[in-house]
């Protein structure tokens, strides 16, 4: 009787996936964007595509309007675009991410990890 509880609580355990990285994670969005990526051409026709699209789309909308009421109210911007319009290429952004380590990905937002990497490429000379 323990013994059959041991193996379907074992076979319980290897059934469960790896430990996923928090939705709304940058780790969790770059695993999703390889996972596209793999996909190749297909990846235009997977539901995920424009939700990873969507994702990444909200979190530079939101970076781009605090910088521009920083700039309005005064208070220091936390990049320098030399445009109005920071821009950032889908390679870059999914470069950006990997050099990030993989434990601080994990826990960082994908809206952290965005303004990290435009801080990088856009430094303010202070």
């Amino acid at each position: 009787m323990v013994r059959g509880a041991f193996l379907a609580a074992a076979l319980l355990l290897a059934a469960l996936p790896a430990q996923a990285a928090p939705a709304g994670s940058a780790q969790n969005f770059l695993d999703r964007a390889n996972r596209l990526k793999a996909k190749g051409p297909l990846a235009l026709f997977d539901s995920d595509y424009r939700r990873l699209k969507d994702e990444a789309t909200a979190a530079g909308t939101s970076i781009r309007l605090e910088r521009e009421a920083a700039e309005r109210t005064g208070r220091p911007i936390l990049y320098c675009s030399p445009k109005p319009r920071a821009e950032l290429g889908q390679t870059e952004f999914l470069r950006g991410l990997e050099a990030i380590p993989p434990a601080e990905r994990a826990r960082v937002s994908l809206r952290a990890a965005m303004l990290r990497i435009l801080q990088k490429k856009y430094p303010c000379r202070r």
